[in-house]
């Protein structure tokens, strides 16, 4: 600042010679100095300080490379970029997000494994079905009919016990939790037939993510189960190496799966309701200036939250009528013997050896 009004000093000084010595050449040989132009010495004095602010110019940037499953026509990746833009927008450059649609950045497990060997300055949209893997209990979330609202999911998300396990992802496994907020919605069972009960399930092979608590939740509904990738559902499906799959209806779409119509017909049995966190690195973020960690965080939520309402209404609405458009069948969920398969459902919390703490969670929600 010193400096600065040196600077400022100077030019002022300057300003005067040069007023006095053409008020001396002048034809009235006045020597008054011509009066002091406030608002020029203004604006030089504010351009002056935003060039000493480092605010205004962060000497040091930080990237954030963060990688999804789903096309960039999912709405995901609409709400990535939103995020992406309110971040940079809130430390003024400092913080970047670089987006990788579709596994490009590369394999989901291979890239949250690495937080716990280097502090790499990488994220991902993930499941609990990837994250029950480090922290056993987190499984639950991607089982059948544990959450079913999202008054459920906020419920859930305040418990005690849920909280320490979200803490211990980042304790023990380097994983940062940065936001719960992302729903993706409700998935329903694909088939090509109406699935309106578990014993219609019998006798079909339904494709699942190719984990251990994936093929706990599909199998508990009644059918076989392949695991694979979501690359691989297309062709599978065309090839009759599997009946069907569950997903979302913006899945659905985005993956143009109504184009196999032996494999059109959608029973809305809202199997799981699906929470999917973002989470990144713990050690990269932990390594970010603290107000760059709460603009992560606060940007993440928010555009997570209008993500999520946005999912759970116009996204499906529009989704289901594409795949209507298309010449899919929709059994609605009204039709559906959800507490039959809410009671097959049980078998993947007694699978996992959950169904303790399922009971310890329903018991403190009220239920």
């Amino acid at each position: 600042m010193r400096k600065m009004m040196k600077r400022i000093a100077a030019a002022t000084i300057g300003m005067a010679i040069v007023m006095t010595s053409t008020a001396c050449s002048s034809g009235t040989g006045s020597t008054t100095a011509a009066p002091e132009n406030k608002e020029t010495t203004a604006v030089q004095s504010a351009a002056e300080e935003k060039k000493e602010d480092p605010a205004a110019a962060p000497e040091e940037t930080y990237t954030l490379m963060f990688g999804h499953a789903q096309t960039e026509t999912h709405p995901y990746q609409a709400c990535f970029q939103e995020w992406a833009d309110a971040v940079a927008e809130k430390t003024n450059g400092g913080l970047v997000i670089d987006l990788y649609p579709s596994n490009t950045l590369g394999s989901e497990e291979d890239i949250i494994n690495s937080f716990k060997d280097s502090d790499t300055n990488w994220g991902y949209n993930t499941d609990f079905a990837r994250l029950g893997t480090y922290v056993p209990e987190l499984a639950m979330f991607n089982l059948p009919y544990f959450v079913e609202t999202m008054d459920d999911i906020n419920a859930v998300k305040e418990l005690d016990m849920v909280k320490e396990w979200i803490n211990k992802l980042e304790t023990e496994n380097d994983i940062k939790v940065v936001s719960l907020n992302l729903v993706q919605g409700y998935r329903n069972v694909v088939a090509g037939k109406p699935v309106l009960k578990p014993d219609d399930l019998k006798g079909l092979t339904l494709r699942c993510p190719n984990t251990e608590i994936w093929r706990a939740a599909v199998s508990s509904l009644g059918c076989s189960v392949q695991g694979m990738g979501r690359g691989d559902i297309y062709n599978n499906l065309v090839n009759k190496v599997i009946d069907g799959y569950e997903d979302v209806y913006p899945c659905i779409v985005s993956e143009s799966y109504y184009e196999i119509k032996n494999v059109n017909t959608i029973s809305e049995t809202h199997n799981i309701l699906l929470l999917n966190p973002v989470v990144v690195d713990a050690g990269w973020f932990n390594s970010l200036p603290k107000e760059y960690q709460d603009a992560l965080i606060e940007t993440c939520d928010q555009a997570c939250n209008s993500c999520s309402d946005k999912m759970l209404g116009e996204f499906t609405e529009e989704a289901k009528q594409k795949c209507i458009d298309e010449g899919m069948t929709v059994i609605d969920h009204s039709e559906i013997d959800t507490d039959a398969f809410r009671e097959a459902a049980k078998a993947s919390y007694e699978q996992l050896g959950l169904t303790d703490t399922y009971n310890e969670i329903m018991s403190a929600l009220g239920k």
